[in-house]
């Protein structure tokens, strides 16, 4: 399914394709309809150039590998080079912006910061196809699994609905999807407890396929200008401004 979402004058203009899959505040739908820092960055592009045209093609957290590698889409934005990405035959970007994966438990479990130091002897719930720090970024099912006795979800609203509801110990979400969380029923943050250090904290980037396009130099020129024009910071930050300390 492509998508578009930012209005050009694409008579002239070299399409371009980005994947996106939902994750956190990087995608995600609102009232049915598409959302998110993908979205509005793509519409930023688009918005200070005509040369290219900018549309957004949707994936999946295990499928983008193989979308990219088979010509489905020409880059995918917001992914940390640690995640399967380094043995690929693939273009990283100049960094986006940095997101951190927290983990989260329900704060009537949690005698305090201590029940995080060893987060391996708790039931933990994970998305499918995502990649954590403490498993070393192995993503496969079967590892996580015999290894830690992961219980999978399809996506970080199901994780949390099923960890509020009573399942597992300890889930690990993006800080950006529970700012919206939190921004959407402000009271869950008397149900959650926050750990007290992050899984992983990392640079996003944009995964570029060698046969993109547009050129690494190029999209990188692009991405400066919005910088430079303080988009990005400000979105980002608005993301993510209703996240408490803990």
């Amino acid at each position: 399914m492509v998508a578009t979402v930012a209005n050009a004058d694409t008579k002239n203009a070299i399409p371009v394709k980005v994947g996106a899959y939902e994750y956190g505040v990087v995608y995600f739908f609102e009232n049915d309809k598409p959302s998110g820092f993908t979205p509005e960055l793509i519409a930023d592009l688009n918005a200070i150039q005509s040369k290219y045209f900018f549309e957004l093609v949707e994936t999946s957290s295990r499928r983008r590998y193989n979308d990219l590698a088979m010509g489905g889409f020409d880059l995918i934005l917001m992914e940390s080079p640690d995640w399967d990405w380094r043995d690929q035959d693939v273009l990283f970007s100049d960094p986006i912006v940095v997101e951190y994966d927290l983990f989260i438990a329900r704060k009537e479990d949690v005698p305090g910061p201590g029940w995080f130091d060893d987060i391996t002897r708790h039931e933990l719930l994970c998305v499918l196809g995502f990649h954590y720090k403490f498993a070393s970024f192995n993503a496969n099912p079967e590892y996580l699994q015999d290894h830690f006795g992961v219980l999978f979800h399809y996506d970080e609203q199901q994780l949390f609905d099923h960890l509020l509801d009573g399942e597992g110990d300890v889930g690990i979400v993006s800080a950006g999807f529970l700012a919206r969380a939190y921004a959407k029923n402000p009271e869950l943050s008397q149900r959650v407890f926050i750990g007290p250090s992050p899984d992983f904290s990392y640079e996003l980037v944009a995964v570029i396929s060698k046969q993109s396009a547009i050129s690494l130099a190029e999209f990188n020129d692009l991405i400066r200008i919005v910088k430079r024009e303080g988009n990005i910071a400000q979105e980002w930050r608005d993301m993510h401004g209703n996240l408490p300390t803990g």
